[in-house]
């Protein structure tokens, strides 16, 4: 199977959560200021949602840029992160729709947890299945310090434990948006692989 399709089909489901989670969103019903401001729960939870899924996007384009050829693990992992990543417009309308509440905004931290696990997971196989053992680029991948992985978990759980000890508080979005910002910029591994691969073909 060409990695094209993998990519092609990705990017389809990523393009329809996206829509999906904007038509989730209704206007106002008045026309004026207080109604609009009666939208800021709806719309503060599409943003944080949005960010997340263009920069799982993002860093998934070039994860996709690695692979050499495909096989039946890539695919179903694949499939599992796409899963995981299709729930986000769910828990983002019960969010929207309660305001936040506690059971709501739990379920929302953990499957952002789930995502970055299951995301995590496409990495590896792709750096197990696609990369020469042994040589440099595959050393490059397995063994470069794991610091951006292991902090997204640790603010992941703890934005976790903040949505359960303090569920009112709102809290358990800062160390989530935390672990967003960690990926804003592509996985530097990642990127230097593809500088790698560059190289040689040159």
């Amino acid at each position: 199977m060409d990695s094209g399709r993998l990519e092609a089909m990705s990017d389809g489901v990523i393009a329809i959560i996206i829509t999906i989670m904007v038509l989730e969103m209704s206007a106002p019903v008045g026309a004026g200021f207080s109604d609009l401001l009666s939208m800021a729960p709806g719309f503060i939870s599409y943003a944080i949602s949005f960010v997340l899924v263009g920069i799982y996007w993002n860093n998934h384009h070039h994860l996709l840029n690695l692979v050499q050829h495909v096989n039946g693990r890539l695919l179903w992992s694949n499939l599992l992160f796409l899963f995981v990543l299709s729930l986000v417009p769910v828990a983002t309308d019960w969010v929207d729709k309660t305001s936040f509440a506690a059971l709501p905004t739990t379920t929302y931290v953990a499957l952002n947890l789930l995502v970055s696990l299951t995301y995590m997971n496409v990495q590896r196989v792709i750096a197990k299945n696609n990369i020469k053992k042994n040589s440099e680029l595959f050393e490059r991948l397995q063994s470069v310090d794991l610091t951006k992985e292991r902090w997204t978990i640790a603010l992941s759980l703890l934005a976790l434990v903040f949505s359960m000890v303090l569920p009112t508080s709102h809290l358990a979005f800062l160390p989530l948006i935390g672990a967003y910002a960690l990926w804003i910029v592509p996985d530097l591994r990642i990127v230097h692989a593809l500088d790698h691969l560059c190289s040689e073909d040159d």
